[in-house]
């Protein structure tokens, strides 16, 4: 069996019913990972970590560096110099082979300003200690959000509809839940006012499946909503730095624009508690068929895209086709407006 046979049998193996679905058993190679907030780096040098792979990062009179030895060590060996970008309020790092590094291969963010940073409350981190596919997979299940995050976004059991869709390009994932009847939750009657029983809402989340980078937002019929980026990125097998900004610029609700941000670390902890056991259970449990719903559709959907990429990179292919450029207007179907 020669190496592109061998990576369209695991690409079957991958996305069989039965598959034995492993997180963090392959690196996915040459996608730029937004590993810290600018205002952040400003104070560098500081070291983040992508798939174990250690990041030097300051600001010199002549740009932003990125290198494997901190720059005041140069005793330290050979160097390795890494790509890095500033956008979107982050810096931006490499992983992969520096001379695909292409800048317009960032992941455009609409709802954030291409050129500054978001202010203090609407940025921030948080981590899960767990590898970064099973954060985008939870991040597809938008049916966790009823269990895990009821007490923010209210329940719908009762909702008088509940429809699942999605759409994808060979490198990211769309998945949008409606939901007509849902049931106000407690946060937005007590911090917001809003007095109606009942609401509809449309929740959107969007995944690039190599870096992690997300998108998360909410419309509802009767209460305010600001989208989320999320960076998920790798630090190793077992845990997983997501940096976050909220573009806050969509709500004019100046009460919300402080609240909401303020619920981060809320709801990230609320993650982890699931997050966390699922880690081990991948790596020591033999292979079993799983056990799926009409709403675990985007997920699986997930896993047969991963396996594709997993698939190419192993015959090595590391190129993205172009409908990664040529893709859904994301600002369209996130239905926010876009930021200059």
């Amino acid at each position: 069996m020669n190496v592109l046979e061998q990576a369209a049998a695991r690409t079957q193996a991958i996305t069989s019913p039965s598959a034995d679905w492993r997180p963090g058993d392959f690196i996915l190679r040459d996608a730029w990972f937004p590993v810290a907030h600018v205002p952040d780096a400003r104070r560098g040098p500081i070291m983040r970590m992508v798939h174990s792979t250690p990041y030097y990062i300051w600001l010199g009179d002549d740009g932003w560096h990125a290198e494997s030895r901190h720059p005041s060590d140069p005793t330290a060996g050979p160097v390795t110099v890494h790509a890095v970008h500033e956008l979107y309020g982050h810096v931006w790092v490499w992983y992969g082979d520096s001379h695909n590094a292409d800048p317009t291969l960032i992941p455009e963010i609409p709802f954030l300003w291409r050129n500054r940073s978001q202010p203090a409350h609407a940025r921030g981190v948080n981590f899960f200690h767990c590898t970064y596919e099973l954060v985008l997979e939870n991040i597809l299940d938008l049916t966790h959000i009823d269990f895990v995050h009821g007490s923010m976004t209210g329940a719908a059991e009762h909702a008088e509809e509940d429809a699942i869709t999605f759409q994808s390009t060979s490198e990211t994932v769309t998945m949008i839940r409606t939901v007509k009847g849902r049931l106000t939750s407690r946060f937005q009657r007590e911090v917001l006012g809003v007095e109606e029983k009942l609401q509809d809402q449309t929740v959107f989340t969007h995944i690039f499946i190599r870096s992690g980078v997300c998108f998360l937002h909410s419309h509802y019929s009767t209460a305010p909503s600001i989208p989320l980026m999320q960076s998920n990125t790798p630090e190793s097998r077992t845990l997983t730095r997501a940096n976050f900004a909220f573009g806050i610029e969509q709500t004019d609700n100046m009460q919300f624009r402080h609240a909401w941000p303020a619920t981060a670390p809320i709801i990230a902890g609320q993650d982890e508690f699931v997050l966390n056991p699922q880690n081990p259970r991948y790596y020591n449990r033999p292979p079993r068929r799983d056990c799926s719903t009409r709403f675990d559709a985007a997920g699986l959907h997930y896993r047969k895209l991963h396996g594709e990429l997993v698939a190419r990179q192993e015959a090595g292919d590391m190129s993205y086709r172009n409908d990664y450029r040529e893709g859904a207007d994301v600002a369209s179907v996130l239905k926010i407006k876009r930021l200059d």
